[in-house]
């Protein structure tokens, strides 16, 4: 399915710095103007110097320019952040709103197509909003000091900049659930670090928390 607006609703989230904008990770505008959706940890509970990037193309169908580092922001500031959940809210001065409606993942289903949308290598300063096309392979429950969250594993391998991303159900234009990041498994023994990945995020399951918590932020 083709989702030539989602321009005007995904946009990455930076940082500014002395040398330039520093990316972070994926937000999304929500259906209340004004504000994003990201994952907390993408922010770190910190907005200082905080921005949220404006994409330069109209339609993610049009060719985005890599050699292009110019970019425009407008300030963001956090309004809310929900540790439990990693989820967190931005405001922002642009009184864009979404037409993708907030949905849960209790209507989703095991081996339904869905589509998530971010900036998987902004991480290394590339800024090209990508979509990808995958399934849901399972619904489960993680629990967070003690209180189930609601979640679901996704076919797909995913990268650190896309934290934050939307998973968007086809038929419906609705965002069930935010990307927050690859399965790491429980080790006893110390870790290792390849480019800032690690070897063990490489596989195909990605979780992604249900969009239900953020639209309880907003209500």
């Amino acid at each position: 399915m083709f989702f030539t607006d989602i321009s005007y609703v995904v946009h990455p989230v930076g940082r500014i710095t002395p040398n330039g904008v520093s990316l972070l990770g994926t937000a999304f505008f929500i259906n209340k103007p004004g504000f994003l959706a990201t994952a907390a940890h993408v922010v770190n509970n910190n907005d200082n110097n905080l921005c949220v990037i404006m994409n330069k193309v109209n339609s993610i169908q049009d060719y985005q320019d890599t050699s292009n580092n110019q970019v425009n922001w407008i300030p963001a500031k956090i309004k809310e952040i929900n540790p439990l959940y990693d989820v967190c809210l931005l405001e922002v001065s642009e009184k864009v709103q979404s037409t993708f409606e907030l949905i849960s993942t209790d209507s989703v289903h095991v081996g339904e197509n869905i589509s998530l949308f971010g900036y998987p290598h902004c991480d290394h300063g590339r800024m090209v909003l990508t979509q990808q096309n995958t399934s849901v392979g399972a619904k489960i429950l993680i629990n967070s000091s003690g209180i189930n969250a609601k979640n679901i594993v996704l076919n797909i391998q995913s990268r650190p900049g896309q934290s934050g991303s939307p998973i968007v159900i086809h038929d419906s234009r609705s965002i069930a659930a935010m990307l927050i990041g690859s399965y790491a498994p429980q080790a006893n023994h110390g870790s290792i670090s390849l480019g800032g990945i690690d070897p063990q995020t490489l596989h195909q399951t990605t979780h992604a928390v249900s969009a239900a918590y953020i639209k309880e932020m907003i209500e």
